[in-house]
């Protein structure tokens, strides 16, 4: 037959067990089934061996590189290390919990293993005490069984000690004095294995001291065992029964090597886990550093649209919603920065333009009127063509003018000197004289009765700079309403403020033009410079306001402005100058 591996069970352990046969007989060889625990054990075994391994190989290494190195000033693999550590949050705090885990289960594994060792031991030398207690009852009873009246008691031979050692499952061993009497095991010596004489410690402890009884360590060769030892008072005064427990011994060691083992499965067990959870948790913890660094590395660069998305609401979430809004605030300062920028550019070109157009205005306005008059005193020789020649160039200069000083206007550096203006007032002062040369074409409403116009509060502005701005918005929507139309102006309390909102019934604009309808130059009129809104905004931001625009294409555009009163600029001049702004 063909060998054959087949398993088997033997007093409760399975082994694999190699069968093969031939003429002469059958023959089997096996091993012990490694379990589950063993498996673990062994695992564990290799990775501590491999933790002990990596930790000596990096401080040989750490010793050798300074003679190994040609460079003396180069690193050496550990302080590398620690300078990788050093600069990673994530290593850091991944550290942190493995070396939080280790030291723990390192105490907790030695002193676990220290006291079971220590019951252990304290239980196996009372089992001993026990075993040698019985032994000697057993020999007592069998020596008063042979015993005869009046007679010493007879000689002690092996085979007694052969009979109580199967009673009691041990060897036993019967001495007198330092002699050996009787055994249960004279083989071993007679072969000179086991020595003849009373081990030492349990001679001085039954003999001589006169112990009850006595667990001590004897030694064969390197193997050391326990020896249970107690006086025979009936046999003399230096007789004394041993029971060795070298089997017994085999077994202990076993248990505390099983003991180690599975203290070891579980400090690795626990450590490993612990490395996991703190992988896991540092890797959540360090993941929104990481990305803040790289978005702020990108912002650096000039990436100002890079946001991140917060995955918590603690402090993490909390400093990612901070870094958006603070990379939303660079986008505006950029922008406004932008703004700037442009506005000092086109202020200064507007500034030159303005120059350029004035300085020849004057004598073409002064030739035309010249020429007008010198015809008109030679009777109008050349017909109403001349003269209607004459009053295009007088229209065109006129024109040309109200460019110049619109360009000037926007290229100046106007400085506002606020003071408390009547908003009733104001929008009388500015709308009241266009009146008289729009009736019946265009009507205009200024919706603000008496009782609303008491209840106003005065704004704290600039009045040449907001009427130049409520002007420059009026001609807008005049201009906006070429047939006929209406003119609304209305003002209110707005919180804070009061609002002023001026409405006009004209063609609107697109959404494209509203965006861009405070831009310099930009106009949707042919004739137009571009510049009014543009002034008018400047105007009314230079006075710590604002002003918004809404337009429909062919329904019309409101136009809202929002002022300050004199109230709320002293309760901005009072936080400003409290202690600590």
């Amino acid at each position: 037959r063909e060998p054959f591996w087949a398993g088997l069970t033997s007093e409760g352990r399975a082994y694999n067990v190699h069968f093969l046969s031939d003429r002469d007989g059958i023959y089997a060889v096996g091993y012990p089934s490694p379990t589950l625990f063993q498996h673990l054990s062994r695992v564990s075994e290799l990775v501590a061996l491999a933790a002990a391994l990596f930790v000596a190989l990096l401080i040989g290494l750490t010793v050798y590189a300074p003679f190994a190195a040609a460079d003396h000033e180069r690193a050496g693999p550990l302080r590398l290390l620690l300078q990788e550590i050093r600069t990673s949050f994530y290593r850091k705090l991944f550290l942190f919990f493995v070396l939080a885990a280790i030291g723990p289960v390192l105490l907790f594994a030695a002193a676990f293993s220290a006291y079971t060792m220590a019951r252990f031991r304290a239980e196996t030398e009372a089992e001993a005490t026990g075993i040698v207690t019985v032994a000697r009852r057993v020999f007592e009873e069998l020596s008063a069984a042979g015993r005869q009246p009046d007679r010493a008691p007879a000689a002690m031979s092996d085979d007694a000690m052969v009979w109580i050692r199967q009673v009691i499952d041990q060897d036993v061993n019967l001495y007198d004095g330092a002699r050996l009497v009787a055994t249960s095991q004279r083989d071993l010596f007679d072969s000179g294995l086991l020595p003849t004489r009373t081990p030492a410690a349990v001679y001085r402890a039954i003999a001589l001291d006169r112990a009850p009884s006595q667990v001590a360590t004897d030694r064969i060769g390197a193997f050391q065992y326990l020896v249970a030892a107690a006086p025979v008072p009936a046999r003399g005064r230096d007789a004394v029964l041993s029971v060795p427990l070298a089997s017994r011994q085999r077994e202990i060691e076993r248990e505390i090597d099983d003991l180690n083992r599975g203290v070891l499965v579980g400090a690795v067990v626990v450590v490993l886990f612990a490395a996991g959870l703190g992988a896991s948790v540092a890797g959540r913890v360090s993941d929104p550093v990481s990305r803040l660094t790289r978005a702020t590395r990108l912002i650096a660069a000039g990436k100002l649209d890079v946001r991140l998305v917060a995955d918590t609401s603690d402090e993490l979430g909390r400093l990612v919603e901070d870094f958006n809004a603070m990379a939303g605030t660079l986008v505006a300062q950029r922008a406004e920065l932008a703004r700037t920028q442009q506005l000092k550019a086109w202020a200064e070109m507007a500034r030159q333009v303005a120059h350029e157009i004035k300085n020849p205005l004057t004598p073409i306005q002064l030739a035309a009127e010249h020429v007008r008059h010198v015809h008109e005193d030679a009777r109008r020789p050349l017909g109403p063509v001349f003269d209607q020649c004459i009053d295009t160039i007088l229209r065109q200069v006129r024109l040309l003018r109200q460019i110049a000083s619109e360009f000037s206007s926007f290229g100046s550096q106007a400085v506002a000197r606020p003071s408390l203006v009547a908003v009733a007032d104001l929008i009388e002062t500015v709308v009241g004289p266009y009146r008289p040369g729009l009736a019946g074409r265009i009507r205009i409403d200024i919706e603000i009765d008496a009782d609303v116009a008491r209840s106003l509060p005065a704004v704290w502005v600039d009045r040449t700079l907001i009427a130049r701005a409520l002007t420059n918005l009026v001609e807008n929507a005049i201009q906006a309403m070429p047939q006929a139309g209406t003119l609304s102006v209305r003002a209110a309390t707005d919180g804070p403020g009061v609002t002023i909102r001026i409405q006009d019934t004209g063609l609107g604009m697109d959404a494209e033009s509203v965006g861009r309808a405070f831009e310099p130059y930009y106009s949707t009129r042919t004739a137009g410079s571009g510049l009014g809104l543009a002034n008018a905004r400047r105007n009314i931001e230079l006075c710590g306001g604002t002003i918004a625009l809404t337009s429909t294409p062919g329904s019309g555009t409101t136009v809202t402005i929002t002022l300050a009163t004199s109230a709320t600029r002293s309760d901005e001049a009072a936080g400003a100058s409290a202690p600590g702004r």
